[in-house]
């Protein structure tokens, strides 16, 4: 059997001890996972004291110690993978993004009385329909209210409902909200499921062949084609998205609320959507009435203007994203306002154009020390990003505690929140994700 141009998924390594779950900013819907007692603002990363207990009682794996592999923060409701490979989620439900139901649901002690709504959504739960069909999850994402898991054998399954400029969208054709996970892909020639990124009210899609999917709203242009107006549901069908020429592959994917992105196997990065303000890093002389309706080549970002690096993740958020390269470097472009870019006042990029709102193309993101960059999340108007020993910064906007930076709401360049042993702290930063308004973030304790 030919070898796949991208690998099949795979579960990270087990961590021993097990990683703790830590919750930062709004957590008023449940998306803490702490229970409808503990729904209330944090200014600073907290501990889930749920997850610590059910590590104890064995609940996530059956090794000794199992915990937490992977994290996604959505608009309003939280998911993770534990060992076993078991999606858990909590927060809000009302458009289906939890993949299990919270209304009228019967409690199995008692068959003529149902569950508490409040209780089923703030506490996790598995996604049971997941674990009946043996889904080995190892992927997550989440949107404003999708979500998406692939397995260990690039099954991509979704569920959730999406949201148009004027309102509730639904998921399909058929279904307005998909209340429990679906297959909703078809692959020709074998071909599976390696990656996939959510949009506010969309989905990218990678595969193992290397081509690209998109679906969901299109308004923006977020789909890379043309959705017609009256006929907006048809953009809930997957179509393939093409990089340039049909036979140029993709190996990575990413996107903001309303931009997607692609990086294809010669390390070039390309970007289509919404561009009022440089979101797509493609410069504005791209845009069509601030949109890239196709595909179109970042600027500054190829092998030769980095000297050989590669960008390997991308993560946007409303008006701005960043991009991460395998040395550990950080570039961002969009809205200047609000801090969202990381860039001091007196950035020359800033100066550059005082009159202007935005920054077209990526620029280097400065960090306090040489501890290169490993993993990036990006939220509405928040950023955070885990270094190779195990820092944590934030920088942006978080009127709600988002940033993890005690009162401050707004943070201009990138701010320790953790420390990591190096930098003499007692949890070492793993993995961080930004939602909505609240945001989740994996330690482990040293």
């Amino acid at each position: 059997m030919a070898t796949p141009f991208n690998a099949l998924p795979t579960a990270p390594a087990a961590h021993r001890p097990a990683l703790n779950l830590f919750v930062w900013g709004a957590g008023n819907f449940g998306q803490f996972g702490a229970g409808p007692d503990d729904l209330g603002e944090k200014t600073r990363p907290r501990r889930n004291p749920w997850v610590d207990e059910n590590i104890d009682d064995g609940t996530f794996g059956s090794a000794s110690g199992a915990g937490i592999e992977s994290i996604a923060a959505g608009g309003m409701h939280t998911l993770f993978i534990d060992e076993n490979g078991t999606v858990w989620s909590c927060g809000v439900n009302d458009e289906a993004a939890l993949g299990r139901p919270t209304d009228n649901v019967l409690d199995p002690q008692d068959p003529e009385s149902v569950l508490d709504v409040d209780e089923l959504s703030a506490w996790p739960h598995p996604i049971q329909s997941l674990v009946d069909a043996g889904f080995r999850a190892v992927r997550v994402a989440a949107g404003g209210s999708v979500s998406a898991v692939i397995s260990s054998q690039g099954e991509l399954r979704v569920w959730g409902s999406f949201r148009g400029d004027d309102g509730a969208l639904g998921f399909s054709r058929q279904n307005q909200h998909q209340l429990e996970p679906q297959e909703i892909l078809k692959l020709p020639n074998k071909d599976k499921v390696t990656a996939v990124a959510a949009g506010s009210n969309h989905v990218v899609v990678l595969t193992t062949s290397g081509h690209v999917y998109t679906w969901g709203a299109g308004e923006q242009y977020q789909l890379g084609r043309r959705i017609i107006e009256r006929r907006k549901i048809n953009g809930t069908s997957p179509e393939r998205v093409v990089l340039g020429i049909a036979r140029r592959r993709a190996v990575g994917v990413g996107a903001g609320k309303y931009q997607s992105f692609a990086i294809d196997e010669d390390g070039n990065v390309w970007g289509w959507g919404l561009n009022a303000l440089g979101q797509t890093g493609a410069g504005r002389a791209r845009a069509t009435d601030n949109e890239v309706r196709t595909p179109a080549l970042v600027k500054d970002l190829t092998l030769e203007d980095l000297n050989g690096d590669r960008v390997i993740s991308i993560k946007g958020g409303d008006f701005h994203t960043l991009f991460l390269t395998r040395q550990g470097r950080v570039f961002a472009c969009g809205g200047k306002e609000g801090s969202l870019l990381g860039l001091p006042s007196d950035h020359p990029a800033i100066l550059e154009y005082p009159d202007r709102h935005f920054i077209d193309t990526p620029v280097l993101v400065n960090f306090p020390n040489d501890d290169p960059i490993v993993q990036i999340s990006v939220g509405q108007r928040s950023n955070l990003a885990v270094t190779e020993n195990g820092a944590l910064y934030s920088w942006g906007q978080g009127p709600q505690g988002e940033l993890g930076c005690g009162e401050l709401t707004e943070v201009d360049t990138p701010r320790v929140i953790v420390r990591g042993p190096r930098g003499g702290g007692a949890f070492k930063a793993i993995h961080a994700s930004c939602g909505g308004q609240h945001t989740l973030g994996l330690f482990q304790q040293t």
